[in-house]
């Protein structure tokens, strides 16, 4: 039986670590100035992109150079356009101990178990003095005091010294603080908050993110163009001056009316005192304090769009927008396919954006529309254009007509509904040959290579050889316990007081109603099913109650039922990643086929566990 688990943890691990590979992990090293005078800070950043399981990164030999502050670690999030990067960064402030020119290079990451080798960077410090000290010290949030230096040349504000009476924690009551500041508190769904979590501080600190805040109930598009985390600028809160830096930018598009609740983030800061106590033998004597720091969180008031004026085909557009419909050609025969484009612009919830109501003659057959972005994210709204690009073909010829589109937005800065409305477009269709065309993939190139269908279709293949492995090793196991059955029945006439458990059942479908909706085209609970039977699932297989089965106590009750970190840390993963599915707008689209394989996988992988 041993060798049995041992054969299905290795196919589990094997599974998942395919899925990781196909996830694009990156790893990418970046240094700022790439030309430093010999006085100057210089920030190196090795970052790794889509990786689940980040073991270690191994930075660069720093032998040519003085590390002022590292590894620091920060973890982010961005959501462009439903295309998630999660990514783990370790940064270093370095300061060269000469000039001179340098190369980084041998520098790795083990992730998800496969080693990989980030891009070599090449640094330039010349015998120039930055000339600017004062401004490096305060343009740098992880600097560390030297005691050394000219007063002059140390940091504007002296709160770090900790005189006779004063106290760690009042110090760092009064001179720091973590904020969450939004730009307004009050909205209506689809309208954008602009939500900014920054520090606030007059002491010299070694900052790292612990807790990065998680946007439930938004579509959440984080700024690109964001301050240099290790840059800063003053800012005075309540009447004092404080140095201020921004850890992240984003605006949150509300997806739902209601009160809704921005999380407080948290903040490991490495804080150094100077203690200061005349006559006492210890003035000048510098020590570090660990304090965490957390944003307290901010309600925001969601207005449900107004019901008065709301217009009948209305489709959640929010902004200020302009709509353009036009053909490719007006004039083909019925061999060809015509090209109907539509063209939305302007500002607002464009991300969210859907293809506005078409009613097609009997005559018509549509296909699959090509959908381009020309979006700039880092707008507030986002700004640019939307185009739909549908193919269409007529089946008999005489003229026809594209009948008037209408496409509707409610406009926040007026609070009230625009609809505008497109002319007919008059069309000629001409008697063909009879040749047919294949209308139905337009945009797809035919010289694909069998490694990108293969990329493409990844999932379906990973669930096929799931599905054959799980089927063998059942039957397998089918076959060991007949052949046992004899030695365990003798057992418990000897000791008939032994309870053997029952497992949990190989031949019950946990995804039951979650399958069935995967394959009705018109089922929109596909991701509230599949978290409902899932947790469903895992409720029976840890005994506990449905109400527990969260992220925050999965960890612990997986590990009480002898259950590997591996498994639990995928579990709580898919959990995750189901949940985030639910405050996103539905979509059917191959992602619905993805977490559906990964789920049976993981059930089956956990009932062998048992």
């Amino acid at each position: 039986m041993k060798l049995f688990f041992t054969k299905i943890f290795c196919c589990v691990i094997f599974l998942f670590a395919s899925c990781s590979l196909m996830a694009q992990t990156k790893f990418i090293a970046s240094i700022s100035p790439e030309n430093a005078a010999k006085d100057e800070y210089i920030t190196l950043k090795l970052k790794v992109e889509n990786g689940k399981n980040v073991q270690q990164i191994t930075p660069p030999n720093f032998k040519d150079f003085v590390v002022i502050s590292g590894p620091n670690q920060e973890q982010s999030m961005v959501d462009n356009n439903g295309d998630v990067t999660m990514s783990i960064s370790l940064t270093y402030i370095l300061k060269a101990k000469k000039p001179g020119e340098y190369v980084f290079n041998n520098i790795t990451a083990l992730v998800d178990g496969q080693t990989y080798k980030s891009n070599n960077i090449k640094l330039k410090v010349s015998n120039r003095e930055a000339g600017a000290k004062q401004q490096q010290q305060n343009t740098n949030p992880l600097s560390v005091i030297d005691l050394f230096e000219e007063p002059k040349q140390q940091n504007q504000f002296t709160d770090y010294i900790l005189r006779k009476g004063e106290t760690v924690p009042d110090k760092v009551a009064k001179n720091m603080q973590l904020k969450l500041q939004t730009d307004k508190t009050s909205c209506y769904v689809g309208e954008p908050i602009v939500a900014t979590y920054k520090l606030f501080t007059r002491l010299p600190t070694e900052s790292s993110i612990s807790k990065n805040p998680s946007f439930n109930g938004f579509s959440v598009i984080d700024l690109q163009e964001q301050v240099d985390p290790f840059s800063n600028k003053q800012e005075v809160l309540n009447g004092r001056e404080y140095n201020t830096y921004t850890l992240r930018k984003t605006q949150l598009y509300p997806l739902q009316a209601g009160a809704t609740e921005l999380e407080s983030a948290s903040l490991e800061n490495k804080i150094t005192f100077v203690k200061y106590e005349s006559g006492s033998g210890n003035d000048g004597s510098a020590f570090n304090e660990n304090v965490l720091l957390s944003s307290k969180p901010i309600t925001i008031n969601v207005k449900p769009l107004p019901d008065a004026g709301k217009p009948e085909l209305f489709g959640g557009a929010v902004g200020d927008f302009d709509f353009e419909v036009s053909v490719a050609k007006s004039n083909f025969s019925t061999d060809e396919n015509g090209v109907l484009r539509i063209i939305i612009s302007g500002k607002g919830n464009m991300h969210l954006l859907t293809l506005p109501e078409i009613q097609w003659e009997p005559s018509f057959e549509a296909f699959e529309p090509k959908i381009t972005d020309n979006l700039n994210n880092n707008t507030i709204p986002i700004s640019g254009s939307k185009i739909f690009e549908i193919p269409f073909a007529v089946s008999k010829e005489g003229t026809f007509k594209i009948p008037a589109l209408s496409f509707s937005f409610f406009n926040p800065v007026t609070a009230s509904y625009k609809t505008i409305t497109s002319k007919e477009i008059p069309l000629t269709i001409t008697k063909g040959t009879g040749k047919k065309v294949n209308y139905n993939t337009p945009t797809i190139k035919k010289d694909k290579n069998i490694i990108s269908t293969i990329f493409e279709k990844r999932w379906l293949l990973i669930s096929i050889i799931a599905f054959v492995i799980m089927t063998g090793l059942f039957f397998w196991q089918k076959k060991e316990k007949k052949n046992n059955l004899k030695a365990i029945n003798e057992t418990l006439k000897a000791e008939p007081e032994i309870f053997i458990p029952t497992p949990i059942s190989l031949n019950k479908n946990y995804l039951e109603k979650t399958s069935q909706c995967l394959h009705t085209d018109d089922c929109i609970d596909f991701y509230r099913l599949l978290n409902q039977e899932l947790k469903n699932f895992l409720s029976d297989r840890l005994i506990i109650g449905k109400e527990n089965v969260n992220t925050k106590t999965l960890s612990n009750e997986m590990d009480k039922a002898g259950i590997s970190n591996y498994l639990s840390l995928q579990t709580s993963q898919l959990l995750q990643e189901i949940e985030w599915q639910l405050y996103t707008p539905f979509e059917r689209n191959e992602k619905m086929y993805e977490y559906y394989a990964k789920a049976q996988t993981l059930i089956q992988a956990l009932q062998i566990k048992s």
